[in-house]
């Protein structure tokens, strides 16, 4: 599976609004799975939104479409667009990514670069240490962890929560023990992660 992670700087949080539900046609493609977005916290006019693929020709396929046309049609609504392609390489907890788009209301995405070939110790304390906090963490639906194709030494994780009181928890409480569990400034360069509300009129999830 393949994850698009763009960030977008609005013009307008209503024109934007209302330009990101012209995408609804996107469920027509063979091989989109699942999109989700919302304003990020603390970042009132910046916008999250993650879309999974089942593969990079089907990603190209909607590319090479209407694409550019819908695009354009939104251009006023948009500002700086920053859209990166990952590989996902684990899935925690619910192995569909179309039940964590349907039943999730926070998303919190952690965007990680690590120290040069810091990349296998990094892939063995997500699985040895992280995974498992995570699927116990209350309130976690779901996770997605995944290798940015054009930065190996790049991942972004993005887990799925049933509130933000469940996410605030994790944040405050679990996640700064853990880090230190892990060993996290041994191996990692640096770390931005972004919260926030998904927004119904922006989930789209295909069909089964």
């Amino acid at each position: 599976m393949l994850a698009n992670w763009i960030l977008v700087e609005a013009s307008s949080r209503a024109a934007f609004n209302e330009a990101q539900q012209r995408w609804s046609h996107l469920v027509q493609f063979d091989g989109f799975i699942a999109q989700v977005g919302g304003w990020v916290e603390s970042f009132p006019a910046k916008a999250g939104i993650l879309a999974i693929w089942r593969d990079f020709s089907s990603y190209r396929q909607s590319l090479e479409t209407d694409h550019n046309e819908l695009a354009n049609q939104a251009g006023e609504a948009y500002g700086r667009i920053e859209s990166s392609i990952a590989s996902v390489i684990m899935q925690i907890s619910e192995p569909d990514p179309r039940s964590l788009g349907e039943s999730a209301r926070w998303l919190r995405i952690s965007d990680v670069t690590l120290q040069p070939n810091s990349s296998p110790i990094f892939v063995a304390r997500q699985t040895e240490i992280w995974n498992p906090v995570l699927r116990s963490a209350e309130g976690m639906l779901g996770a997605l962890i995944c290798r940015f194709d054009r930065n190996r030494d790049r991942f972004l994780g993005a887990t799925f929560w049933r509130d933000r009181a469940a996410l605030g928890h994790f944040q405050e409480v679990v996640f700064p023990d853990i880090s230190k569990q892990a060993g996290m400034e041994t191996y990692m360069k640096s770390l931005v992660s972004y919260h926030f509300a998904l927004e119904s009129p922006w989930r789209l999830v295909k069909a089964a």
